[in-house]
């Protein structure tokens, strides 16, 4: 719950898209549940459905609704009840994620005379020629943009929306995963990967790598955790490469890292990634990572000292990276999980996360004359 004395300092309002499942969603789930470490009062809002997450929010003690209106953008219902819930509920501060909530939400706070407006940036963008006019447009109208790397920050300018100066960077919390110790690395070589299984994080690379690994001889197990567009086609891989014994779509799992239990090697040869959450929850838990050198990823990850990073999403240098740590032996990969698991626990945690937000809520209320 929030403190008291929280009401003063200022209330934020978060608009998503959704309230049902997703990385953002799971950062909301972070804030309810260290609200008291924050100055500011925390409520919650889907444009559209609400799902797990939503109920999730409120068991936290949390204000959480969804309005369920239609979110494809441009969608004036949308807009229009997002508009009419800000007037009556009065936040000092809204803050937008994804597309849909940013497009809409600016509309609707400008139009409900909210203080302040702060649109945050979840991925790395890739939007149209038109998109980059429209978002140019609409950043204009938001007292900032939040980007979750300094990835996201570069592409958003490079795309020329919005400067640099307007841009503040802000990584993404994660809920650290119990650290276990480095299992011992006799017999069989145990794999993973969690995620959502679509192009963007690129599962189909580590089946592939698996293919090549099996065909040099090594013994392992790979486990894919997740579900997504997918998976048929990744069944079908694996079928047609005959690694059915070696290779396990597990589905979707709520704790996908208690599947994960006794992993040597973490993979994520995503094509790119805004953050990587998954990777931070991997290396808190000690394991060590091999994921693509693209996107936010080299942000979390010191190359050859708390993971290692490809340089391409594809499954031969996948291999060759599995191949070449575990020749370092048990005792190198079990320091690269300690220092991984110590990086990410200091730089991301909630508790961090939620003081720099603080400073940015202040800053921002300081220039309108809210506090």
């Amino acid at each position: 719950m929030t403190t008291p004395d929280a009401e003063s300092r200022g209330r934020v309002l978060h608009v998503l898209r959704a309230l049902d499942f997703g990385g953002v969603e799971s950062q909301m789930r972070i804030v309810a549940a260290h609200a008291a470490l924050s100055g500011c009062h925390h409520a919650f809002c889907a444009i559209g459905p609400g799902g797990a997450v939503l109920e999730d929010l409120r068991s936290l003690g949390a204000e959480a609704c969804a309005l369920n209106r239609p979110t494809k953008i441009p969608s004036p219902k949308a807009i229009w009840a997002l508009a009419r819930f800000l007037r009556r509920t009065r936040p000092d501060m809204v803050q937008l994620y994804g597309a849909e909530a940013m497009f809409h939400g600016i509309i609707a706070a400008r139009l409900a005379r909210v203080p302040v407006v702060i649109c945050e940036e979840i991925g790395i963008p890739r939007h149209s020629s038109k998109a980059r006019r429209v978002f140019a447009r609409l950043y204009r109208h938001a007292d900032r943009i939040v980007a979750i790397s300094e990835a996201v920050k570069r592409a958003i300018v490079d795309m020329g929306e919005a400067r640099p100066e307007v841009i503040e960077v802000v990584y993404n919390p994660f809920e650290p995963q119990p650290f276990r110790p480095y299992p011992p690395l006799a017999g069989r070589v145990e794999l993973g990967f969690a995620g959502r299984l679509e192009a963007v994080k690129n599962p189909m690379a580590a089946v592939e790598a698996a293919a090549l690994l099996r065909d040099r001889g090594l013994d392992f197990r790979l486990r894919l955790v997740g579900d997504g567009s997918q998976r048929p086609a990744l069944a079908a891989r694996i079928a047609d490469l005959n690694l059915s014994d070696r290779v396990y779509l597990e589905g979707f799992h709520p704790h996908p890292f208690a599947l994960l239990e006794g992993c040597h090697l973490y993979l994520q040869p995503s094509v790119t990634e805004g953050f990587g959450l998954a990777i931070c929850e991997a290396m808190s838990a000690g394991i060590p990572v091999i994921a693509t050198g693209a996107g936010g990823t080299p942000e979390i990850i010191d190359h050859g000292r708390t993971g290692w990073l490809l340089p391409e999403p594809a499954a031969g240098p996948l291999a060759q990276a599995v191949e070449q740590a575990l020749a370092l032996g048990p005792a190198a990969l079990a320091e690269v999980g300690r220092m991984g698991s110590d990086s990410v626990r200091a730089r991301f945690s909630p508790e961090s996360f939620m003081r720099r937000c603080d400073a940015l809520y202040d800053s921002l209320l300081r220039d309108r004359g809210r506090t």
